[in-house]
């Protein structure tokens, strides 16, 4: 089963509003601008990274195939230039995208993709969103169109998120997805030097199914 892939990921993927696609080395401007803020590595489970770290953590997470427990796929969340030509409300001055940056496409968070267990028909997704471009829908747009990908096309029979419960966005994100908080487990871990503990949700293929069956 190792040697066959069960998702490979060959095109980038089009969604209302934005493009979901592998990362390249050249994505590193982009991804440095929210992997390498406080705010954002704040309630996940790895340290800030400098500029060159994050370069070399991005060149590992270059994976298209998910083939064998434990495969990864990152997905880059890609802006067309129309919807980047001005700051989102509540943005400081400092956090407004360059003159230049208006005319390409951005990257302006990720979306993650485990093959968790292929007997078991087991997924895990996570996220991250640059905090400059919240509260436009964009991480809910591309967390939808990714679990499709793992429900439609992976096979997928449960899908699970896990986060930090402080993390109240992605929280409500999971909500927001029909995902139910299956379980909170109280200091399950370190994180920065602090105790922190583990929000685990998830919802199944026919809650899914039947989610988007009343949707349409």
């Amino acid at each position: 089963m190792a040697d066959e892939a069960l998702l490979r990921i060959t095109a980038p993927i089009r969604t209302e509003r934005l493009v979901l696609r592998t990362l390249t080395p050249e994505d590193l401007d982009d991804v440095f601008g929210y992997a390498g803020r406080d705010d954002v590595i704040r309630y996940l489970p790895w340290p800030k990274r400098t500029r060159d770290e994050v370069a070399e953590h991005l060149a590992r997470r270059l994976n298209t195939t998910l083939a064998a427990d434990g495969d990864v796929i990152v997905l880059g969340i890609e802006l067309p230039p129309s919807l980047d030509g001005a700051s989102p409300e509540g943005a400081s001055p400092d956090d407004a995208p360059a003159d230049d940056a208006c005319a390409r496409p951005r990257i302006i968070g990720d979306l993650t993709l485990v093959l968790t267990s292929i007997e078991h028909r087991q997924a895990t997704v996570g996220w991250v969103l640059n905090p400059q471009f919240q509260g436009k829908g964009y991480a809910a747009e591309a967390a939808s169109r990714v679990l499709t990908l793992a429900f439609d096309e992976l096979g997928s029979h449960r899908v699970v998120a896990e986060l930090d419960p402080r993390n109240t966005a992605s929280a409500s994100l999971c909500t927001r997805l029909g995902m139910r908080l299956e379980g909170h487990f109280v200091h399950s871990g370190i994180v920065e030097g602090e105790w922190a503990d583990l929000a685990v949700y998830a919802i199944l293929d026919v809650e899914w199914n039947a989610r988007n069956a009343l949707d349409g």
